[in-house]
C-alpha cells in the first residue's frame, strides 16, 4: 500500500472521529427543508450529520497526504499504523458508553 494511501487513511480516520466526537460536520442536511447548511450544528428538525462528517474526514485526509513530507512518512508511519487506529477505537468507545451507563 502507498505511504500517501496511509497517510490519508491515518488522518481521515483521526478527523472523522473527532469531528464525531465533537459534533463538526462540513454541514448538516436538513430531512424536513430538504436542504444542506454548511458549518451548522443544529436543523429545524432531524438533521443527517453523517455526510458532514465523512466530508470532514476527506478534506482533513487529503489535506494531510498533500502536507506531510515523505521523509517523516517513511520514519513514523509503521510506529502509527497500529497505535493510532487502536486509540481512536478507544475514544469511540468511551464516547458511546453514554448509551450503557
Amino acid at each position: 500500500m502507498s505511504a500517501r494511501l496511509m497517510v490519508f487513511s491515518l488522518a481521515a480516520a483521526i478527523a472523522y472521529t473527532l469531528a464525531y466526537y465533537f459534533d463538526w460536520p462540513l454541514f448538516v442536511y436538513d430531512l424536513t427543508g430538504g436542504e444542506l447548511r454548511f458549518f451548522a450544528t443544529t436543523a429545524s428538525g432531524p438533521a443527517i450529520l453523517w455526510y458532514g462528517w465523512l466530508m470532514t474526514a476527506i478534506l482533513a485526509g487529503l489535506v494531510a497526504t498533500l502536507i506531510v513530507p515523505p521523509r517523516l512518512i517513511e520514519r513514523f508511519l509503521p510506529d502509527l499504523l497500529w497505535f493510532v487506529p487502536a486509540v481512536l477505537i478507544v475514544a469511540a468507545l468511551l464516547y458511546e458508553k453514554r448509551w450503557f451507563l
